[in-house]
This record gives structure tokens, C-alpha cells and sequence, in this order.
């Protein structure tokens, strides 16, 4: 048996077709996993769960393919998530933490202490619970999935939920929120990649009010072990961190370069973007953000 590489939660083994993984210390992280696992069974882009010890807090689950990704990935990536975010509706009610709605107090301070007027956006950050019931993943990255022929598969559930998959489809627009990593997708294989999403769950809709949630969301600036209560807005006002492969400060001037441009749907959110992008390009210095995916070592 192979012990593979592992964030800090878990410990991973290979042992032949089969993957061993323990969730350190986190019972509820456990649960959740499990339960999103057995949830999406039937969609085809889960491992299959072969044996649970709720105990030990250990799962072992079918050994998936890994084949190298070519530059299209986002789309397998998309009709992915589609297929995943299916898998639940309203019968499932309970069977998952409901997802996290946003709290938009914490940004409009972090507005005011840059000195930025917030004007009438505040009236366009009221944010309710969607009413909706789709399996989210909770941490969609680069290296949570896996590409074969059969198209994308995730892993890594520790944080599912009951939700508005619109607000995971949106990480290849607002670049990766909750991930170590954080990449601009090419805007035609973007447009492409949310094309294939909503053909896979045959209706359409807007994704700006999901980019806007993650634009004003503290805890987005910090991996998952720091989401603590912490308001990480407030610090970015007065320090920068590297997060693997940017700051926290350049993560909040690319969302609101997204967000700028939101002027049809947004139009005061997005003139409040492009006043804060102004006010940030002046007093903090630019950090680069990938233009390709990059893989967390």
C-alpha cells in the first residue's frame, strides 16, 4: 500500500484498484463526504464507495483513471459539474449542510476603509438562499478532478452542500475561488465551458450574481483551514499573504476586474468594481494571475 500526497485533513493510500482515504479529526467533514459520494453514485463522475469505517473516519473508494488534460479541459470540466449538481433535488432536503450565504457587511466596511464611495450597490448585495437542492462539490480545484475518456470526474468532498450549482459553474469565470491555485480561463473556452454546463441541464441563466457572491466573500481569500470567522477582508486592508499562487490582495483586484464589467446586470456593483480596482491599482501593487492551470505540488 502507496501513501499518496494529501493536505493537511487527510491521510491517502493506493492499494491496488483501490483508494484508502482518512479525514483527519473532522467527523462532520467525514459525513459529508461520504453522503455526497453515495448521492452522486448514479451520475458516473464520483468514485464508487467500496467500504466506510465511520470509527476511523476512513472510506475506501474505487481507484479512478487520471489521464493527462489537454487546454479544452473546462468543458469535460463544466458538463461535469452539470452532471454532479443533478444528482440531488428537494427529496434530499437535510442530507447536507445547506450552503453558506454571504454576508455582505464585512465588504462594505472593507469598501469604506479604502475610502471607495460604495454609491447605490449596496441595494444589489442583498443576498437570500437560492431555494435550491443541487449536490455542490464545495471546493471544485484543480486537483480535485480527474479526466478520462468518459469525461470529468471529482474527488475531495469535505465541504458538499445543498445549493445553486451556478456558483461552482462560475469558478472558470471569477478564477478559482476557493482554490490554492487561481487561473483567467481563455474567454472562448470559457464561453464554451458554460455553453456545454447548461446544455447538460437544459435550461440557462445569468452567472453574475454567483461571481458577485465570491467577489465579496472574505473567506474566499484564504484556504479552507483559515475559515474561521476571521474577516479577511478587514486584514487585506492593512497586510498582503501569498496564497500558493497569488495574494489575497491580487485575488480581490481580479474579481473586481470580473465584476467591472457587469454592467448590464450589476450596474452599480459594477461601477462600485471599477471604483475599487481604481483605488487598489493606486495603493497596492499588481499581482499576476495565471493564464493557464497550474498544478498545486
Amino acid at each position: 500500500m502507496q501513501r499518496l500526497k494529501s493536505g493537511e485533513r487527510s491521510r491517502v493510500w493506493v492499494d491496488g484498484n483501490r483508494i484508502i482515504k482518512q479525514v483527519v479529526g473532522d467527523q462532520a467533514a467525514f459525513e459529508r463526504e461520504v453522503t455526497a459520494l453515495r448521492l452522486a453514485e448514479h451520475t458516473g463522475v464520483v468514485p464508487r464507495v467500496l467500504d466506510v469505517d465511520h470509527e476511523k473516519r476512513t472510506v475506501v473508494l474505487e481507484r479512478l483513471r487520471s489521464d493527462p488534460f489537454g487546454e479544452d479541459w473546462v468543458i469535460a470540466y463544466a458538463r461535469g459539474l452539470a452532471r454532479l449538481h443533478m444528482a440531488t433535488g428537494p427529496e434530499h432536503a437535510g442530507l447536507l449542510p445547506r450552503q453558506v450565504v454571504p454576508d455582505p457587511v464585512p465588504f462594505l466596511r472593507f469598501v469604506r476603509a479604502l475610502e471607495v464611495e460604495i454609491g447605490g450597490a449596496e441595494a444589489e448585495l442583498v443576498f437570500e438562499d437560492s431555494g435550491k437542492f443541487d449536490l455542490l462539490h464545495g471546493d471544485p480545484c484543480p486537483g480535485n478532478d480527474m479526466y478520462s475518456p468518459q469525461g470529468a470526474r471529482f474527488v475531495d468532498f469535505e465541504g458538499a452542500a445543498l445549493g445553486d450549482g451556478l456558483t461552482e459553474v462560475v469558478y472558470l469565470r471569477i478564477g478559482f475561488p476557493t482554490c490554492a491555485t487561481v487561473s483567467e480561463t481563455p474567454g472562448e473556452l470559457r464561453e464554451a465551458a458554460e455553453q456545454a454546463y447548461f446544455e447538460e441541464r437544459g435550461f440557462t441563466a445569468g452567472l453574475e450574481d454567483a461571481c458577485v457572491r465570491w467577489f465579496v466573500n472574505g473567506d474566499a481569500l484564504v484556504q479552507r483551514s483559515e475559515r474561521d470567522g476571521t474577516d479577511h477582508l478587514a486584514r487585506a486592508v492593512d497586510e498582503d499573504w501569498f496564497w500558493y499562487s497569488t495574494t489575497a490582495r491580487g485575488r480581490l483586484m481580479f474579481r473586481a476586474r470580473v465584476v467591472a464589467t457587469f454592467t448590464e446586470t450589476h450596474p452599480e456593483m459594477s461601477a462600485l468594481a471599477r471604483r475599487l480596482l481604481d483605488r487598489m491599482g493606486h495603493i497596492w501593487e499588481p499581482q499576476p494571475i495565471e493564464t493557464r492551470r497550474t498544478h498545486v505540488s
